[in-house]
């Protein structure tokens, strides 16, 4: 068994269909009926924890399958990574929610509750869930990992509130580190130290020896404009902008957002990762705790030491 050393930085990916590209199942010559087989993923989220990667955000929906579904048959087949299925909570009773979240804890995944409508509908639904007083959250025994993407200043105020990791969009690393900033200021004016919340960037990531020319040909199909900061080049692109991201504090970490499946997963898991191993930047061997454990707040365990 490999010796384990602390991450500085947590990764994720979000796992989308063939690719987040539009166009990725046409390139990558992927059986569309692949996406509807659960095997598929769960070789994609097998990849993705051998690894050693935090977690796996499965969209609403999970290619043709049912995100909670999906992470419920993935779960069982591949430990030692969080599951985060999405969640539409537009117009889902409070109770009917709180099941679901006491579902997704019994097999040890995470949440990201999205909307199909908007955030200032969809914020006291899902407050309804998270506060600690309230009788619906005692459905579940423990809460489990709860994710939001903060975008939206109705949906800020969810994650500066209850949020344990938030996800955040940015064109560039100074303007990653305003928006951190900015959640954490949230999270302390909601009565929070900001170190309870784990801020990750969404990264577009696209690598291969020709990958200018790759998305080029994927762009002819149908152009996807990026909507956060991207990486089109080799594994030492994406490596060096992780390193670039720990220096100036611009996230506590990043999930991919691989435009082609399962090529740019492949790039990420066995050429990036073992680039930020090797410069300190990211831990070797498995960590052997829960999803949970891994985002337990920093000032938390600084106390305990």
């Amino acid at each position: 068994m490999s010796a384990f050393t602390e991450a500085r930085m947590h990764l994720g990916v979000e796992l989308r269909g063939a690719g987040r590209h539009p166009a990725a199942l046409r390139l990558a010559g992927v059986d569309p009926g692949a996406l509807a087989d659960p095997a598929w993923w769960t070789q994609l989220v097998r990849d993705a924890a051998a690894r050693g990667l935090d977690l796996v955000v499965l969209p609403e929906p999970g290619g043709v399958l049912d995100a909670t579904a999906l992470a419920g048959r993935i779960a069982p087949f591949v430990p030692g990574i969080g599951l985060v299925p999405q969640v539409d909570v537009a117009g889902v009773e409070p109770g009917v929610l709180a099941k679901t979240v006491s579902a997704l804890d019994v097999v040890s995944t995470g949440w990201e509750p999205v909307t199909s409508t908007n955030w200032r509908e969809a914020g006291p639904v899902v407050e309804g869930v998270l506060e600690p007083d309230d009788g619906v959250r005692r459905l579940a025994h423990s809460r489990p990992l709860t994710v939001v993407r903060a975008d939206e200043p109705d949906a800020l105020a969810v994650a500066a509130g209850h949020a344990d990791v938030v996800r955040v969009a940015a064109p560039g690393l100074d303007a990653a580190h305003a928006v951190r900033e900015r959640v954490r200021d949230a999270a302390a004016r909601a009565g929070r130290h900001p170190d309870d919340l784990t801020v990750l960037l969404d990264v577009e990531v696209h690598l291969a020896a020709d990958a200018r020319a790759s998305l080029r040909r994927l762009d002819r199909a149908g152009e996807l404009a990026p909507s956060t900061l991207r990486v089109v080049g080799a594994a030492v692109d994406l490596a060096n902008l992780v390193e670039r991201t720990v220096a100036l504090g611009a996230a506590d970490g990043i999930t991919f957002l691989p435009l082609a499946l399962p090529t740019d997963l492949h790039a990420i898991t066995r050429e990036v990762v073992p680039l930020l191993a090797g410069r300190g930047l990211f831990r070797t061997g498995n960590p052997g705790t829960g999803l949970r454990a891994r985002f337990q707040p920093r000032h938390r365990v600084l106390r305990s030491a």
